[in-house]
């Protein structure tokens, strides 16, 4: 069943002032789907530059289960935002989610296989450390994902880079398979 995204979003200061006159979306609604979401004025390519996607999140209570993470969608003549949901496709997901004692940094991207067509999900692996604070610590925290030219990527969390490597080898599954199974 696709998960109804009904949660209320309201335009106000954090209940914890970091900065003054500091604004910032709000999630209001607990234990709902929320997303926001808007079409880019032009489409973008990435050929000679890195791609940087950046963004600030600030969790104002214990966060015990959800997410925080950006979804740049996949180009599609048919894409309607009015009807985003979950299955909606996507190129790239990127950013913090938590679960219980289940933390991660997601960098997800979708993989079109040129021989078949086929599209897969590869996931990076794990950044060696655990990043528990930016769900109890109710301060602001950065997230920056870099994809550069040579397919290589890096992953920073408040300007320290957690996790790092190559689209085409580190991530499950790998984009090159070994040449020997």
């Amino acid at each position: 069943e696709i998960a109804k995204y009904d949660g209320v979003w309201k335009f106000e200061s954090p209940e914890r002032i970091v900065w003054k006159n500091d604004l910032g979306l709000v999630l209001k609604s607990k234990a709902k789907h929320a997303a926001i979401s808007s079409k880019l004025s032009k489409k973008f390519t990435f050929t000679d530059k890195p791609l940087v996607v950046q963004y600030e999140v600030l969790m104002q209570n214990v966060q015990d289960c959800g997410g925080s993470y950006i979804k740049l969608l996949s180009d599609s003549p048919s894409l309607d935002l009015r009807q985003f949901n979950d299955k909606t496709p996507y190129t790239i997901m990127f950013g913090p989610d938590k679960c219980g004692n289940d933390i991660k940094l997601h960098f997800i991207f979708r993989h079109i296989n040129p021989i078949n067509g086929s599209i897969s999900e590869k996931h990076s692996r794990k950044p060696k450390e655990r990043l528990e604070e930016p769900f109890k610590d109710k301060l602001p925290h950065l997230y920056q994902l870099v994809i550069n030219p040579d397919n290589t990527f890096q992953v920073s969390f408040d300007h320290k880079i957690v996790n790092e490597g190559s689209l085409l080898n580190d991530f499950q599954p790998p984009v090159n398979p070994p040449k020997e199974v």
